[in-house]
């Protein structure tokens, strides 16, 4: 026993540290507080009139009048019965929001570099430097949580999934089809798709070295326990996918019904979005760089440059009154 608790111990030190780390962080939560997150402001009052009615009547509706001209609720945190895997994610996620995910990209990490049999110590610091990397941090401030969310479960999988082909089999279908079932719960289902492109590449990375090993039987045996995981974790959230099929095939991402665009010119057919609609906001190549070196492309959309900038400076000169020139420079494009 004493023995057990020993190799435990390493890990009970960095788990708690994570959960300093992420209330140091975020401690204003802990004095009552909450971050602004503009998408969060504006799910808020789409979400108003369910949250209203589940309060006064106790039962859940999936009809809002309060987004769009009225909409079903599928997508706007509408609850459904019997949906267990959502009180396994609230056990994982003790701590206040956002410090709630910041852990989570810890504790994901940490499990995933421990799998891949790295010192606990080097793990525990990878798990830092993945969990305050830049962009999981911004997206929290824009309020993206439920992408944070999903984000956060993606290292949980990818653990599962390489525990099964280091021949542990039990553990690794296990640990899959909760750690799968949570992902698909935290309702990100373009994470999802993402982290599908990395099991993907994981799996024919597997076949060859299988190939190369001449043991099948052990590819072909992990593969279909990791199947058999994949199937309970899509039937722990199968209220939620099967609400969600009905409903697509009516919103904006499925078929179009629009022949023409705004300027009167056909519009091409397409089964789902236009591509000029995907890519509005999705990162050029050289811009993915902004991952690794913070403004290697230049700033936001919109940030404060403050009055001390040459922004200012030169609004002034141009003869806009201070006033004027301030309420610019909150606004000023770093792009």
């Amino acid at each position: 026993m004493k023995s057990y608790l020993k190799t435990l111990l390493p890990h009970i030190i960095v788990v708690s540290i994570f959960c300093l780390a992420s209330l140091i962080y975020f401690y204003p939560v802990l004095q009552g507080k909450k971050i602004y997150q503009s998408d969060i402001v504006q799910y808020t009052g789409m979400a108003k009139q369910q949250n209203d009615f589940r309060a006064d009547t106790g039962e859940e509706t999936y009809w809002t009048n309060s987004a769009f001209g009225g909409m079903p609720t599928y997508q706007l945190g509408a609850r459904y019965p019997h949906n267990y895997i959502k009180i396994v994610d609230r056990f994982f996620r003790f701590l206040p929001r956002p410090a709630d995910y910041v852990f989570l990209y810890f504790i994901g990490f940490y499990l995933l570099l421990l799998v891949l049999k790295l010192d606990y110590r080097l793990a525990a610091l990878g798990a830092l430097a993945f969990g305050f990397s830049t962009y999981l941090i911004i997206i929290l401030g824009v309020g993206h949580n439920s992408k944070a969310h999903a984000i956060a479960y993606m290292p949980w999988v990818l653990a599962g999934i390489i525990m099964t082909f280091q021949r542990k089999y039990i553990m690794g279908f296990i640990f899959t089809a909760l750690a799968l079932g949570l992902e698909i719960a935290a309702n990100h289902f373009q994470m999802t798709y993402y982290l599908l492109l990395l099991v993907i590449i994981l799996g024919i990375a597997y076949m060859v070295d299988a190939h190369q090993k001449k043991q099948w039987p052990h590819f072909i045996k992990s593969v279909g326990l990791l199947v058999i995981s994949a199937v309970i974790a899509l039937g722990l959230n199968a209220s939620n996918l099967m609400a969600t099929q009905e409903y697509v095939k009516e919103s904006t991402r499925s078929q179009s019904e629009l022949t023409i665009n705004a300027d009167r010119s056909p519009r091409q057919a397409s089964s789902g979005l236009s591509k000029d609609y995907i890519t509005e906001y999705s990162y050029g190549i050289t811009e993915s760089l902004n991952l690794f070196i913070p403004r290697f492309m230049g700033g936001g959309s919109y940030e404060d440059v403050g009055k001390d900038s040459e922004t200012y400076n030169a609004l002034r000169r141009m003869g806009a009154d201070p006033v004027q020139a301030l309420q610019e420079t909150k606004r000023t494009p770093t792009y």
